[in-house]
């Protein structure tokens, strides 16, 4: 990837923001790490395919996890494989996340993700995947919750285009979500449509509320390989999906601190997403997608779907501001009855 360097560059101007003893200490750090077969060598999905090989639980049909019993293979993403398994005790489906161990061998890190996964799992509410248990076998850690018939809206959306009155219904429910999620203190941090489930009813639910805070560095993302940790976030497969870079906000591009406003605008570039058939940040790699993110507005959703109303624009343009001051300063407030997508 000869182009990789001056890529990188151009990331680091950007998402230093005119900061220069910043750029240089991030360049000195990024130096550091340089090696033989050093990350800028290697696409973005093959770092992620190494981290996420590595310490891969392969579980068989019938192998019991703690009270739980394996029945099939759902899926597989950065986050870990999901199952569908029998619960034993109270007899009924669940879906069983186990988390990789490169998330997990730190004590600090299980502790924070622990911490975050109970705020998670108080959340009442319909549009919110209801957490049965946290637990720990043999090292393993899992996470037990309901099982969501349906489709992922990544699915879907590769599948068939979203008519506009079912743009408007998912984002009223997943605004309703993340309002009463951040009432809560809890940001999901990873708000995407892998993490969006579709029931067949027109329920919508969002999942791994919690899960993203594994991959921060409790001593700050200086000290650490980002362009590894965005990897880790990388859904593999075949296609490979840069899932998670697409759905960022500037801010996590920088990585600064995040609050409520993050999910605002993850949830911006879902609905442009939905509405349009394509995200509104793209690029040939993950650094040029997070350059995208953090500097480049992108076309309003009108000017790729004839159509869609201007009023429509004018929410995604604000939810999509790179300044977070900008943005609303709540989900409630984007479904607000006196905005758009409320009526």
């Amino acid at each position: 990837m000869s182009s990789a360097p001056q890529e990188r560059a151009l990331f680091i101007t950007v998402a230093c923001a005119g900061d220069e003893a910043l750029k240089r200490e991030v360049e000195s750090l990024l130096k550091s790490h340089e090696r033989a077969e050093s990350f800028i060598e290697h696409p973005p999905s093959d770092v992620a395919a190494e981290l996420l090989a590595g310490g891969r639980v392969k579980l068989a049909i019938g192998q019991q996890i703690g009270h739980y019993a394996i029945m099939a293979l759902l899926g597989v993403g950065g986050m870990g494989e999901v199952y569908l398994a029998h619960d034993m005790k109270l007899g009924r489906k669940v879906a069983l996340k186990l988390l990789p161990a490169q998330f997990t061998n730190e004590a600090e890190r299980v502790r924070r993700f622990e911490r975050e996964a109970r705020a998670a799992s108080s959340l009442n509410h319909p549009n919110i995947l209801t957490i049965y248990e946290i637990g720990e076998t043999d090292g393993t850690y899992y996470i037990a919750t309901e099982f969501v018939e349906g489709r992922t809206l990544r699915q879907y959306l590769e599948s068939a285009r979203m008519a506009f009155t079912e743009v408007l219904k998912v984002a009223v429910q997943l605004a309703s979500a993340l309002s009463a999620a951040h009432r809560a203190g809890v940001i999901h941090r990873d708000i995407k449509p892998e993490n969006i489930m579709l029931r067949p009813d027109g329920y919508v639910k969002i999942l791994d509320f919690g899960l993203a805070k594994l991959t921060e560095n409790p001593a700050g993302w200086q000290t650490v390989d980002p362009i590894a940790e965005m990897s880790a976030l990388v859904k593999t497969g075949p296609g490979v999906v840069m899932g998670t870079a697409h759905y960022m906000s500037p801010e996590q591009t920088r990585g600064e601190p995040l609050d409520a406003r993050s999910d605002i605008f993850s949830l911006g570039v879902v609905l442009y997403h939905a509405a349009t058939g394509r995200p509104p940040f793209s690029g040939p790699s993950l650094l040029s997608v997070m350059h995208e993110v953090a500097a480049v507005n992108p076309l309003p959703p009108s000017a790729i779907e004839h159509g869609l109303p201007r009023e429509f624009d004018l929410i995604v343009e604000r939810a999509l501001a790179k300044d977070k001051e900008r943005r609303y300063s709540s989900a409630s407030e984007l479904a607000d009855p006196g905005c758009s997508l409320g009526q």
